[in-house]
């Protein structure tokens, strides 16, 4: 899924990637990548990147990957409790029946998009579900009922 909403907040400095990153002394490239190494012969080989990055370049780095459209892209599994609600009989007669519940919906997101819900994304039918910008999250909701049957 391209994430929009997580590439520009690196991108303007408030996610909390980019304040770890500017306040490390030193960070490493975030995602799976490597790097070119040429031998004393002139054989090229990939290693995995563990150049370090220093914290005052922090804003160039995240400028830089914003060019980058591919460095949006997540993996758009997720699991969600989407719902979960509890009834109780409270009291019962012949005629009269009364039951107490409670529910709560969306209330837990296990997901790589962090502080966003995977559900929520935009666009038509060739696109939905793999484009996420400025999406508001699921709200959470809580109640308690009362049901009474006569």
């Amino acid at each position: 899924m391209y994430s929009g909403t997580l590439g520009l907040l690196d991108y303007y400095g408030v996610s909390q990637l980019s304040a770890d990153a500017r306040n490390a002394g030193e960070f490493y490239f975030h995602k799976k990548a490597v790097m070119e190494v040429v031998d004393a012969n002139g054989n090229i080989s990939y290693v995995p990147n563990n150049k370090p990055i220093k914290s005052e370049d922090a804003e160039e780095y995240f400028e830089n990957l914003n060019d980058i459209s591919e460095s949006m892209i997540y993996d758009n599994s997720f699991i969600k409790l989407r719902e979960i609600s509890l009834s109780y009989p409270v009291w019962e007669r012949d005629w009269l029946k009364v039951s107490v519940n409670l529910f709560a919906r969306n209330i837990l997101v296990w997901s790589q998009l962090k502080g966003l819900d995977p559900e929520a994304s935009q666009g038509n039918n060739n696109m939905t579900g793999t484009f996420e910008r400025f999406s508001m999250p699921g709200t959470s909701s809580y109640g308690f009922g009362v049901n009474v049957k006569f």
